[in-house]
């Protein structure tokens, strides 16, 4: 991440979203089924068809809270370790993940971060399997995430991010999510950017303010057409 200047207040601050965003959600699943069939070949069964019928319904789905739930957390470790492991030889990020993330830490005066809904140990660990441990993450319970983010906005317009985040301040928030309803609430000071996913229900509803993309490289054109 780029040096803050002396008061830790970032000109922009990049909060980005992780499953089908940054992470390619559909290839980490099979890998941890992979790593979960070193253990238990039945359980790797059952969490295929979970995977499955969540993702049909377009819901959040923690893979590791229902691991956690078969076969208690000392062999959940172990499968966490092997899915790590495996994770090691392969880039579970979405195309243009990697130059975002280069793009916003070459900017002067800009952070990032992750903003995920979900499970804490299930989204630290595909973090951690990402190779993204060196990025700060909020996993946060707020369908609404945009609400969230405008909650941090003090009188003077300044976004005091929560110590997950860095306990850094921003004048302005760049939000990526892929589902349109995570912007509900959104500062109109803020920048968002729609990834066109699976998860296009409410689509009408998002502020005019959030542009839809079709992918990651295309929010890098964009925010250099800002500045030229």
């Amino acid at each position: 991440m780029n040096e803050a200047n002396s008061q830790n207040t970032y000109t922009e601050f990049y909060l980005l979203d992780l499953d089908r965003t940054l992470l390619d959600t559909e290839k980490a699943g099979e890998l941890l089924r992979n790593a979960v069939s070193w253990h238990n070949a039945q359980l790797a069964i059952l969490l295929g068809q979970k995977i499955e019928d969540y993702t049909l319904l377009g819901e959040s789905f923690s893979m590791r809270d229902f691991i956690l739930e078969q076969v208690g957390e000392a062999e959940t470790a172990k499968i966490e370790t092997k899915f790590i492991e495996l994770a090691a030889d392969q880039d579970l990020l979405n195309t243009g993940a990697h130059e975002l993330i280069a793009y916003i830490r070459s900017k002067p005066g800009a952070g990032v971060g992750i903003l995920t809904f979900g499970s804490p140990e299930g989204q630290a660990m595909k973090i951690a399997a990402a190779g993204m441990s060196d990025i700060p993450f909020l996993v946060t319970g707020e369908t609404f995430k945009g609400e969230q983010i405008s909650s941090w906005r003090d009188e003077r317009g300044i976004y005091n991010l929560p110590e997950e985040l860095s306990g850094v301040s921003a004048t302005t928030i760049v939000f990526v999510d892929d589902k349109p309803f995570s912007f509900k609430g959104l500062a109109g000071d803020c920048r968002g950017y729609w990834i066109h996913s699976l998860y296009d229900a409410g689509k009408e509803k998002i502020p005019s303010y959030v542009v839809p993309v079709e992918k990651l490289t295309d929010i890098i054109q964009l925010e250099r057409a800002r500045t030229n």
